[in-house]
C-alpha cells in the first residue's frame, strides 16, 4: 500500500476521495475484514461518504484492511477510485451481485421473513469470499457496514475474535416513518410490510454479534422497543459510532454569495425520507413564504432527482438541480438552509455539511435528532408548517441572527463533528473488545 501520486481529495464534487487523516498510529496494529454492500466511491450518498472516510480513518492509524463489497451489473469504478482505495486496503475485493440471483434471494428472504432490502443484497459469492479470507488470515475484526451486510458477518463472525455490526441507525424507525409520510398510498402500504418485517428482523440480528454501532440513543430505543414487541432480550452490546464532516472541504462561505431570498436543501433526490421531505416542503410551506417572499428562490440539490421533484423545477421559484460538481457552491448559495427531514432516521450528513459552511439552518427535531445541534443557538427547529416558514422569513429579515446562527454551528460541529473525533471513540471500542476476549 502507498500513496497515490496524485491528490485526489482536492478534487471538488462527488468525485473526490477522503482527505487524508493525521490523527497518529493506534497503540495496537488490527487486522480488519471489512464488509459492504456497494461500492463506496464516488460518494453520493451518507453511507458510502462514511465508510469511504472510516477506511482512510483505519489506514491512517496503521490497521491492515480487506475490504469486501457488492456492485451492480455493468458498475465499475474509475481508475483513480481504484487507485486510492487499493492504496488503503491490503485486498479490494468487488462482487458482482446479478439481478437474478437478487430477486430469487429476495423471494426466499421474503418467505423467511425477511425484509426485502437483505434478500435484494444477499449475495453467496460475497459470502464465501469473506469464508474464504478468515480461513486465509487471522483477523482481530469482521466489520459490517449497515444491516445489509448482516448475513454476510453472520457466516463469520465465530471465526473471528471480534465481530462489529454498524447498523448505524433504527432501520425499523425509518421504514415506519415512510409508511406514516410517503405522499402515496402504494409507497405507504410497502414501507408498512417492509417496517413490520423489519421489526422482527432487528430485534434478533444484532444477537451473537460482539457490538451493534449505532448512532444515538433514538436508534438504541428504537431496536429495544422492537426487542420487546417480539420476546427478545433488549440490545445490551451497543456502542456509538455516528459520521462526521470534512470541515476543510465544508468551511464557512463568503456570506456575499449568499443570494437574496434564496433556500438550499440538498441531499440525494431519490432518497425515500428526501424526496418526501421536499414534496412536504414544497406543499405546505413553500406556498407560505412565497405569499410574503414572492421574489423567493428554492434550490433543491442533489443527484437522481424523480419524476416528482423534476417536474417542480422552473415553477413557483423552484430550481431542481440534478447532479452537481460541489453541493457546497450552492449550500453557499442559501440565505437560509433547509432539512425538512421527517421521515429519516439516523444522521443526516447534508445538515452537517451546511452548518459546517456556516449557513443559518431551519430544519425538523427529526433532523437533528442524531446530531443533537441545541437549538435557537447553532440552528432553529421547526416541525409544523406554519412554524417552518415564520422562521424561515425571520432569518431572511435578520442578517445579525442568520450571522449568529452560523457562527454558533460551525463552532458546535468543529467541537463535535469532525470525521477523526467520533472514529477515535469507535476505535476505543474495538481495542477495548480485543482486548476484553
Amino acid at each position: 500500500m502507498g500513496e497515490t501520486d496524485e491528490k485526489p481529495w482536492l478534487e471538488q464534487g462527488y468525485n473526490r476521495v477522503p482527505r487524508p487523516m493525521n490523527p497518529g498510529k493506534a497503540p495496537r496494529r488490527l487486522e480488519i475484514l471489512f464488509l459492504y454492500s456497494r461500492p463506496p466511491l464516488p460518494m453520493t450518498r451518507g453511507d458510502e461518504l462514511t465508510v469511504s472516510h472510516l477506511i482512510e480513518f483505519f489506514y491512517s492509524r496503521g490497521h491492515v484492511i480487506d475490504f469486501i463489497t457488492l456492485a451492480s451489473p455493468g458498475q465499475t469504478l474509475r481508475a483513480d477510485h481504484m487507485a486510492w482505495l487499493q492504496s488503503r486496503c491490503r485486498r479490494v475485493e468487488i462482487v458482482t451481485l446479478g439481478r437474478l440471483e437478487s430477486m430469487i434471494n429476495a423471494i426466499r428472504g421474503v418467505l423467511r421473513g425477511w425484509p426485502l432490502q437483505i434478500g435484494l443484497l444477499l449475495s453467496g459469492e460475497q459470502r464465501r469470499k469473506a469464508q474464504e479470507a478468515v480461513a486465509a488470515n487471522a483477523y482481530d475484526l469482521a466489520y459490517a457496514y449497515y444491516i445489509r451486510s448482516a448475513e454476510v458477518l453472520h457466516a463469520v463472525k465465530d471465526r473471528v475474535p471480534v465481530s462489529f455490526m454498524a447498523l448505524q441507525l433504527a432501520q425499523t424507525l425509518n421504514t415506519e416513518r415512510l409508511s406514516q409520510t410517503s405522499p402515496r398510498w402504494i409507497e405507504r402500504l410497502f414501507y408498512r410490510f417492509e417496517s413490520a418485517r423489519m421489526a422482527r428482523y432487528e430485534a434478533k440480528i444484532w444477537q451473537g454479534v460482539t457490538r451493534t454501532v449505532l448512532i444515538g440513543n433514538k436508534d438504541v430505543n428504537a431496536i429495544r422497543d422492537v426487542c420487546r414487541k417480539h420476546g427478545e432480550p433488549p440490545i445490551d452490546n451497543h456502542v456509538f459510532g455516528p459520521h462526521g464532516v470534512d470541515t476543510e472541504q465544508f468551511k464557512p462561505a463568503d456570506p456575499a454569495l449568499a443570494e437574496p431570498e434564496t433556500l438550499v436543501m440538498s441531499g440525494v433526490m431519490r432518497y425515500a425520507p428526501n424526496v418526501e421531505a421536499a414534496q412536504w416542503f414544497t406543499t405546505h410551506v413553500w406556498p407560505l413564504i412565497r405569499k410574503v417572499r414572492p421574489q423567493g428562490r428554492l434550490y433543491l440539490v442533489g443527484r437522481d432527482p424523480v419524476p416528482a421533484l423534476t417536474a417542480m423545477n422552473g415553477k413557483d421559484g423552484i430550481t431542481v438541480t440534478g447532479t452537481v460538481d460541489d453541493p457546497g457552491e450552492w449550500i453557499a448559495r442559501a440565505t437560509v438552509s433547509i432539512a425538512p427531514i421527517r421521515a429519516a432516521a439516523g444522521l443526516q450528513n447534508k445538515l452537517l455539511e451546511a452548518l459546517a459552511m456556516a449557513r443559518p439552518v431551519v430544519c425538523t427535531s427529526v433532523a437533528n435528532e442524531g446530531i443533537g445541534a441545541v437549538p435557537d443557538r447553532d440552528l432553529v427547529i421547526a416541525d409544523e408548517p406554519q412554524a417552518m416558514a415564520a422562521a424561515i422569513l425571520t432569518l431572511i429579515d435578520d442578517k445579525q441572527r442568520r450571522t449568529e446562527l452560523g457562527q454558533n454551528g460551525r463552532r458546535f460541529v468543529e467541537q463535535k463533528w469532525t470525521w477523526e473525533g467520533p472514529f477515535l471513540l469507535l476505535e476505543e471500542e474495538i481495542l477495548k473488545a480485543r482486548r476484553d476476549i
